[in-house]
């Protein structure tokens, strides 16, 4: 009873990781605060290179898209052939294994009958370690903002998050909610320089 209890335990610990990395993604950002961003007022996408892109790829790259777009307008941004910035996304999905190592129960003092030279069995440490293995998807989605002129970063923001089964059968909204939580940290409207604060969503 006691090895399923802790069996238990460990799944439920887990179950419970899993539950809350599905509350949103962690997200680091950071911009250039020597950039002038007053003078940005139009934007566009870096343009794909190579042709080994598949239509899996292409469709998550225009959800992508759509996504920064949406949030681009909604801050004054204009798109335009020759803007002021580009938007470039890198994503990866990678599985991960976690294996974790538990100390199995010890039958203790008196558990059982006596052996041969009067010891009782527990005695002896029955145990062992009890090893659970755990394997996850982890997403990850990287946005540079690049000042097309000078060539230069001037915001980078990435999200990573543990994205199970059911999250990947809407794909659209798992992409569309990295992209909006990266945006969170761009505190930048067009044409100001200075960061503003941007209404809760």
């Amino acid at each position: 009873m006691r090895s399923f209890a802790m069996k238990a335990a460990v799944v439920g610990i887990a179950a419970l990781w899993l539950a809350g990395c599905e509350t949103g993604p962690e997200v680091r950002a950071d911009y250039d605060k020597a950039a002038d961003f007053g003078k940005y007022r139009t934007y566009n996408f870096v343009a794909a290179t190579g042709t080994g892109s598949t239509d899996a790829k292409s469709l998550a790259q225009q959800i992508l898209q759509n996504a920064a777009s949406r949030e681009m307008e909604s801050r004054g941004y204009t798109k335009a052939d020759n803007a002021d910035l580009l938007i470039n996304f890198k994503g990866k999905l990678e599985e991960k294994t976690d294996i974790e190592s538990t100390p199995a129960p010890m039958y203790g003092a008196g558990w059982g009958y006596r052996g041969w030279y009067g010891a009782p069995y527990g005695a002896y440490g029955y145990g062992g370690t009890e090893v659970s293995t755990r394997r996850y998807n982890v997403g990850t989605l990287v946005m540079d903002i690049v000042d097309r002129e000078k060539k230069q970063v001037v915001f980078q923001g990435g999200a990573e998050q543990v994205v199970s089964k059911k999250m990947l059968e809407d794909r659209e909204a798992l992409l569309n909610g990295a992209v909006a939580s990266i945006f969170a940290k761009y505190p930048i409207r067009a044409g100001q320089s200075a960061p503003v604060a941007l209404p809760e969503k």
